[in-house]
């Protein structure tokens, strides 16, 4: 009687196990299949900021969806990481990006917790790779402090490329 109760049980998992992924399988695939490619930019970089309330080294790395058809296409996401060293500040930010009419980018960011970091990133080139120049300018309880990276890393894909 115990065996088969276990039998039972093992069998009853594994129906479940497959349904779930069956569902999930049709789930993805469905949201993936009503997806297209989109435009994409990453602006990765340190540099130094040397105007304003504070100075030292600030650094980047940001990911962001600019237009497509995928589900963050239509809000031009932005999501990725900024330090600022002196003030031993390293966040999660998030925001959104522009297109400008010269090909490239303004990136306004946002750390989740109020008050820590805010910031606007822009590249002064539509040249990728990992040569160019992008500005930002940084927020922090300590004031806001500009300057630019002259070594970040620019990528841009999709669509709009």
């Amino acid at each position: 009687m115990k065996t088969r109760r276990t039998t039972r049980s093992r069998f009853l998992i594994a129906v479940a196990a497959v349904a779930i992924m069956i569902f999930a399988l049709g789930f993805s695939t469905h949201r993936t299949g009503a997806a297209g490619p989109s435009e994409q930019i990453i602006f990765s970089g340190v540099g130094f900021a040397e105007t304003g309330d504070w100075e030292g080294p600030a650094g980047f790395w940001v990911w962001c969806i600019n237009e497509g058809n995928g589900p963050y296409a239509e809000h031009h996401v932005c999501q990725g990481a900024m330090y600022v060293y002196e003030q031993g500040i390293t966040v999660h930010v998030d925001g959104e990006v522009t297109e400008e009419q010269d090909d490239t980018y303004t990136m306004e960011l946002h750390s989740r917790k109020p008050g820590v970091l805010s910031a606007t990133l822009h590249n002064l080139t539509d040249d990728k790779g990992p040569t160019n120049t992008v500005e930002f300018s940084i927020t922090t309880a300590e004031g806001t402090a500009s300057g630019s990276s002259t070594n970040a890393v620019v990528n841009v894909t999709g669509p709009g490329d």
